[in-house]
């Protein structure tokens, strides 16, 4: 069959401008997917050098700038969670701002949990009152979840050892809860660092057994005794609980005296963690009045 010139010249007129009226939508898609992609590169070469203040800082902006446009991805959630955990700890230096950072780490983490379709499949039981379908969600947390919920859990942490401890007690039962999930899941993730926050917030909590930290304490250092954290904030917490000056000064000591670089994806962490010991020694005779 033979085509006219004219039927010819139609037909690509009709297919040109088919494509032109598509273009602009799908030219904001790729332009919005690219943005999204550079600033999640410029957040991780800037998180490559958190051992800097600054490029600590523009990680998490760049991040959360990345966050803005895509919300949903879960890598870029948890890093920027864990950027607000690092900030908090190690950077910031005024009570107000670490809680700031630490509020936004387990906050993004949170909404992102709660709208998972694994948590989802937990709450939508309808013979249990609200609470108890929170919990059977954070229950049913799928393992892919596993980096979102484990920096939910340390900015949480963070923020509620300082608050008081009527608020550690209210929410007890959620921080266990997310907790066990991730003990069952990978209990080695991050340095065994589930047990790490358990000791933390068992030395916090009244009514419980300082056993209870001392355990979870010795779980985390003997699983991973290159991790500083670990002595840091056994020191902090269980020892100043326990009116142990021997204990956290030779737990900080041995901090001070270990080379930081022995992890080196933990290096910045680890040369961070020394600068905290040197400050707890230097304050130790108020915290042991």
């Amino acid at each position: 069959m033979k085509y006219s010139k004219r039927t010819i010249y139609i037909f690509f007129l009709l297919v040109f401008f088919g494509c032109a009226s598509r273009s602009p939508l799908s030219n904001r898609y790729i332009s919005k997917n690219k943005n999204i992609q550079h600033l999640i590169k410029l957040g991780k070469s800037h998180w490559d050098r958190r051992v800097d203040p600054k490029d600590a800082r523009l990680a998490n902006h760049f991040l959360s700038k990345a966050i803005e446009l895509d919300p949903y991805n879960l890598e870029t959630i948890a890093l920027y969670s864990r950027s607000c955990y690092f900030l908090g700890r190690f950077i910031e230096k005024s009570p107000a701002a670490k809680d700031s950072l630490y509020f936004e780490g387990f906050t993004k983490g949170w909404d992102f949990i709660t709208s998972s379709p694994s948590f989802k499949l937990g709450f939508s039981s309808e013979d249990q009152d609200s609470v108890s379908r929170i919990m059977t969600g954070l229950e049913n947390l799928s393992g892919d979840l596993l980096p979102v919920a484990y920096w939910w859990a340390e900015n949480y942490t963070s923020y509620l050892l300082t608050k008081p401890a009527l608020q550690r007690i209210e929410r007890r039962d959620v921080l266990e809860t997310v907790l066990h999930r991730l003990l069952s899941i990978n209990p080695e993730y991050y340095f065994h660092g589930v047990n790490r926050i358990f000791g933390s917030f068992y030395a916090k909590l009244p009514g419980i057994e300082l056993s209870q930290s001392e355990n979870n304490f010795e779980k985390s250092i003997s699983g991973d005794p290159d991790f500083l954290n670990s002595y840091v904030a056994r020191s902090q917490y269980l020892f100043t609980k326990k009116g142990d000056k021997d204990s956290f000064i030779k737990d900080l000591q041995y901090v001070l005296n270990s080379d930081p670089t022995k992890l080196p994806e933990a290096s910045p962490e680890n040369l961070f963690e020394q600068e905290i010991a040197k400050d707890l020694l230097k304050k130790k005779d108020s915290l042991f009045e």
